[in-house]
């Protein structure tokens, strides 16, 4: 609960846009040559990055397409829960 009142009291500002060129492959350990936009100062709201974490390439694939054409899209579990889990770390990476 207190997460939640600290995100309710930070202002956040709308203006603010991503900076930063990330590489996929860098980053996400995706085999791509694409490189998406994310912002070189991490907020309140941005949980910490888990070095452990190994994301599924289709659902970060698609995911990352979605952050870079402003588009919305629609993750559906096709088994265990690694499609719910890639949201937050792949934030985080961001």
């Amino acid at each position: 609960m207190k997460d939640v009142q600290n995100m309710a009291e930070t202002s956040l500002d709308l203006t603010t846009k991503p900076t930063k060129e990330i590489s996929v492959r860098e980053v996400f350990g995706v085999d791509t040559d694409m490189v998406v936009h994310g912002f070189d100062e991490r907020t309140s709201r941005v949980p910490e990055l888990d070095s452990t974490y190994k994301f599924d390439p289709d659902t970060t694939m698609a995911i990352l397409a979605g952050f870079n054409h402003n588009r919305r899209v629609m993750v559906q579990e096709t088994r265990c829960h690694a499609c719910a889990k890639d949201n937050t770390p792949l934030s985080a990476s961001m």
